[in-house]
């Protein structure tokens, strides 16, 4: 797994899209369930950094 970090330079309404965007995915039942978790995972971490 790359553990490598990127500065990335978002607008905070930039980054509610991203977050809107992995809610939608979390909750798609078309998706397995790994795909899921994986996208709740990253959801939880960007909203915990970005304090929103």
């Amino acid at each position: 797994m790359n553990s490598s970090k990127f500065n990335i330079s978002l607008t905070e309404s930039e980054w509610q899209v991203i977050l809107n965007s992995l809610s939608n995915t979390i909750f798609n039942e078309e998706l397995t369930d790994e795909a899921r978790k994986s996208a709740k995972e990253l959801f939880l971490k960007l909203q915990k950094h970005l304090g929103i």
